[in-house]
């Protein structure tokens, strides 16, 4: 799973941005939790185009917004099968930018590391949703998680789906069946990470600062 995350305005965000096809530079917001507002990456008829939308994905098709069942996080091997998911995987999809992620491992207590790619910003794979209309309209998403690499799985067992760039276009193009696009959500690497634990403090969603690092960093990949 993936539960947290970090966003810098920095050079690799931009770039991604830029790729992406996108003018406008991201917020830098440190320990996102689900629920919370993020900015994502869509398409639809009209371009490509960056907005804000819920971490917690709310189906068009409930009756009412809520928390009941886990929607941050999507597992990539039910897409298909899932009332909730399979029709935003059809073709509402959505790339989430991120600087890092965060992941716990249990020692003496749950610690925390800090996960960044070595070469740039991070593009996580995500699905989205609308809910209502109006005033009461909500744009929602999740993101996409799959079974961890090898070398990852002493940190976790899953790990969020990370798209290298020759995947973006076809990922966000709503005329793409997401059944054809299944090899992009196996486990792999687009670069190798950087892994660092860091203070335990971030375990608390209402701090919203840097993550602090606490031991030398790990490359992984």
């Amino acid at each position: 799973m993936c539960g947290r995350y970090n966003v810098i305005d920095d050079p690799y965000t931009r770039e991604l941005l830029a790729v992406l096809g996108i003018q406008n530079a991201l917020d830098t917001r440190y320990n996102i939790a689900p629920t919370e507002n993020v900015q994502v990456v869509s398409q639809d008829d009209s371009g490509t185009q960056l907005s804000c939308m819920r971490w917690w994905l709310v189906p068009a098709w409930v009756k009412e917004p809520g928390t009941q069942y886990s929607m941050f996080n999507a597992r990539a091997e039910g897409l298909s099968e899932s009332r909730a998911f399979r029709h935003p995987f059809k073709s509402q999809r959505c790339i989430i930018p991120a600087s890092s992620f965060i992941e716990w491992r249990s020692e003496d207590g749950k610690q925390p590391y800090d996960i960044r790619s070595v070469k740039g910003a991070l593009a996580f794979a995500g699905l989205w949703d609308c809910w209502g209309s109006g005033a009461e309209r909500i744009y929602s998403c999740a993101m996409i998680t799959t079974d961890a690499v090898p070398e990852f799985r002493h940190i976790h067992s899953r790990m969020p789906v990370m798209l290298a760039p020759d995947m973006f276009q076809q990922w966000l193009d709503p005329a793409i069946d997401g059944k054809t696009l299944m090899p992009f959500l196996l486990p792999q690497l687009p670069a190798p990470l950087q892994v660092v634990a860091v203070d335990p403090r971030i375990n608390n969603s209402r701090f919203k600062e840097a993550p602090e690092p606490i031991a030398a960093a790990e490359t992984i990949g």
